[in-house]
């Protein structure tokens, strides 16, 4: 009887029946289980907080990212793919918010590769940003189950997706999920590096490096990762090795490139020109207290605890420190230092990338504190749980609450009347109206058939992070003469309440209200779920 030796040893189980083994064997199960319920918190807090209801309007950048993500997803499905900037600059004619150059392209690559896979929907790209950070979630899961526990690994996981800035980032059409994911995975392959100083975890330090810093310029704070663990650990020598350049090459390959052409586009979101000791300063503290403030006063002392049990008494002892701890501990340190340097404002959501590093030293410092309790020692730890859990649920613990501005069903008024297409509509608001304006009517319309004006372009003259303001207009004649030369057809405005008024908006207000002959009223939008909510107005402009 003949045997064919190349199937036989294909389905041995050592072969291909091993491989599907492997497929289903108890830890991948047990892996997808995690996983999964990871991504399930992450929605139902997703839910809980509305931001499958509301517009993009957590944050300003928010309408941004978006409309660059379905530029690029249309991009890839146009018949022409030679000429992208004459599509780029023929999209932000009819769709002014695309952003890029001003932020790196990998974002927008993996958010429009998930809407050709999916759809540019909202609850598709709430799903996408859940995705992530249940992935980072999962991350740090993967490799804190290496030095504590599973149990302690799971909840650390949990804890991660429950942090309220956590569930902030998640419920904005941002980057910072995936920056710090990225982050922590350039960490981990250094800790590797640090163990192996093989090339390829070298290689893979690159790589994820490169991927933070062309998701966003904050990746260049993993640049402070390497002194800071090499001096933690006593491997300086390790700096003489070929193999630790090869993740320096990587970058500078991948990224230098980008950096340079684009520095001037970056640099408009800062709030001066240059770094200065006194923003240095001042960012210190405050990134001191927001970081403080991610697990909330009391659980931060167990950060400081771990720490000191990972950091400072091995040091103390003269012995160095693990590498893991090590890159943790300069993960923290980096983020904190980079962006206290970089004058580009103080905010919490930059901390983020913190966040899975703050995590493992707050498990770090309750397991210490529980091996010192005076209990049995199956009490210890579920003690310590017990208690930081309460802690965290009483005074740490929020769903933040997105806001509906009522865009939504402005852009289905706009866009569902046929007599409106290939209109010419002028949006302007005190807020953050006009990138929700386009956003909404791009996500109905992802083929420009409108054209859209931002009031802060057409009647004002306004920087990116909105320091510089001029009014181009002074009278409701300037206001006519500029709607009238843009043919303008349909005019969107919103009486959003704040603080700071804009001119040009109120003075379009006030050119609405004493030539009513112009402006004929067709639509009224407002929330109803939100108290003391301002109105959006949508006329039609008679032109002259």
């Amino acid at each position: 009887m003949i045997v064919n030796t190349e199937l036989h040893s294909a389905i041995r189980p050592n072969g291909l029946g091993r491989w599907f083994t492997g497929l289903f064997s108890p830890a991948l199960r047990r892996n997808a289980a995690v996983f999964v319920i990871l991504f399930a918190l992450t929605i139902i807090l997703q839910i809980a907080s509305g931001a499958y209801r509301s517009e993009f309007s957590s944050y300003p950048d928010e309408p941004a990212h978006y409309v660059t993500s379905l530029m690029v997803r249309e991009y890839l499905k146009a018949p022409d793919l030679l000429h992208p900037m004459a599509f780029a600059e023929n999209y932000y004619a009819h769709y002014p918010k695309v952003a890029f150059g001003h932020w790196p392209p990998v974002f927008y690559i993996v958010q429009s590769v998930w809407m050709l896979l999916f759809s540019a929907s909202r609850a598709s790209v709430r799903l996408e940003i859940a995705f992530t950070t249940a992935l980072l979630a999962f991350s740090l899961y993967s490799q804190i189950k290496h030095y504590f526990s599973l149990t302690a690994a799971r909840l650390g996981a949990v804890l991660l997706i429950c942090l309220p800035l956590v569930q902030s980032c998640t419920d904005q059409e941002m980057s910072e999920t995936l920056l710090t994911l990225f982050c922590f995975w350039s960490a981990v392959y250094l800790a590797r590096y640090l163990v192996s100083a093989r090339w390829k975890d070298s290689l893979w330090f690159g790589v994820f490096i490169s991927l933070a810093v062309l998701t966003k310029g904050n990746g260049w704070l993993l640049c402070l990762l390497p002194p800071v663990a090499l001096l933690l650990t006593r491997k300086l020598p390790l700096l003489l090795r070929p193999t630790f350049w090869i993740s320096a090459a990587v970058v500078a390959v991948l990224c230098l490139p980008w950096q340079l052409m684009t520095m001037e586009l970056a640099s408009q979101g800062w709030e001066g020109s240059a770094p200065t000791v006194q923003y240095t300063l001042s960012a210190l503290g405050q990134f001191t207290i927001i970081i403080m403030q991610i697990t909330g006063p009391a659980l931060s002392v167990l950060i400081v605890i771990g720490i000191i049990a990972q950091i400072l008494m091995p040091l103390l002892r003269r012995e160095s420190v693990m590498p893991f701890p090590a890159v943790m501990v300069a993960l923290i340190f980096a983020t904190w230092l980079f962006h206290s340097l970089v004058p580009a404002g103080v905010e919490d959501r930059k901390m983020v990338i913190a966040a899975p590093a703050l995590v493992f030293f707050l498990i770090a410092g309750g397991f210490w504190l529980a091996d010192r309790l005076p209990l049995p020692l199956k009490w210890r730890r579920a003690t310590v749980t017990i208690a930081a859990g309460v802690v965290f649920a009483a005074g740490t613990f929020a769903i933040p609450k997105d806001q509906p501005y009522g865009y939504t069903e402005a852009a289905l008024f706009l866009t569902s009347r046929p007599e409106f297409q290939g209109s010419t509509i002028l949006s302007s608001s005190n807020s953050v109206g006009e990138g929700l304006l386009v956003s909404e009517i791009a996500m109905r319309e992802p083929r420009p058939r409108d054209t859209i004006i931002r009031a802060t372009k057409a009647l004002a003259q306004m920087n990116w992070n909105g320091s510089v303001y001029h009014s181009l207009v002074r009278t409701p004649r300037d206001v006519l003469a500029t709607l009238d030369r843009d043919r303008v057809n349909l005019v969107v405005v919103d009486t959003w309440p704040l603080d700071n008024e804009l001119p040009h908006n109120k003075l379009l207000l006030e050119t609405i209200r004493l030539k009513p002959a112009r402006f004929q009223l067709l639509k009224v939008c407002s929330p109803e779920a939100v108290a003391n909510a301002g109105q959006i107005r949508i006329y039609r402009f008679l032109l002259e």
